[in-house]
């Protein structure tokens, strides 16, 4: 697995770091810190099929490309790529509108809103022919590493995971 580095880019970290994105063969197209958009592809192969009969994606394989999508638009969304692993999926809405077909699956993900702790991003999924199979809208909650609390600094009798500053 490749390491966090200090010169990570998105395309490294989408295409290499993340194990599950690697396996599935996700490509970067593109991504634009400037407008929040983040476009990938994610090449069909008989494995990622759900109906056999139409050669049709699996729905799993089409919400997988909009949490890949829409977490790489989330991660824009960071002064820093070194702090994405701060960045996790909480809420994800999928709604399938036709049948794709073709080689490959594009995501367009766009972030709607970026606060200092949740990023919402809507992400629209086509086949080759450019028809809308999906549209997506995934919530994220960002935790910059430097914002990670330590082990160190919970006491016995505090409750895990609250500080001083949250509580």
């Amino acid at each position: 697995m490749t390491a966090v580095t200090p010169d990570l880019d998105l395309k490294t970290l989408i295409e290499e770091v993340i194990p599950f994105n690697k396996l599935l063969g996700v490509k970067v197209v593109s991504a634009a810190r400037r407008t929040g958009t983040v476009v990938l592809t994610l090449p069909m192969r008989p494995e990622l099929i759900g109906n056999v009969v139409k050669a049709m994606p699996h729905g799993g394989a089409i919400s997988a490309l909009i949490d890949m999508a829409a977490g790489a638009a989330a991660a824009l969304s960071l002064a820093d790529l070194r702090d994405a692993p701060g960045v996790a999926t909480i809420d994800m809405r999928v709604d399938y509108l036709s049948a794709g077909h073709g080689a490959n699956l594009t995501a367009e993900a766009r972030v709607m809103r970026s606060g200092r702790r949740v990023v919402v991003v809507r992400v629209d999924v086509t086949d080759e022919d450019s028809t809308l199979l999906a549209l997506g809208t995934a919530a994220f909650s960002v935790t910059t590493l430097s914002r990670v609390p330590t082990t160190e600094a919970v006491r016995p009798d505090e409750p895990a995971g609250v500080t001083g500053e949250e509580a």
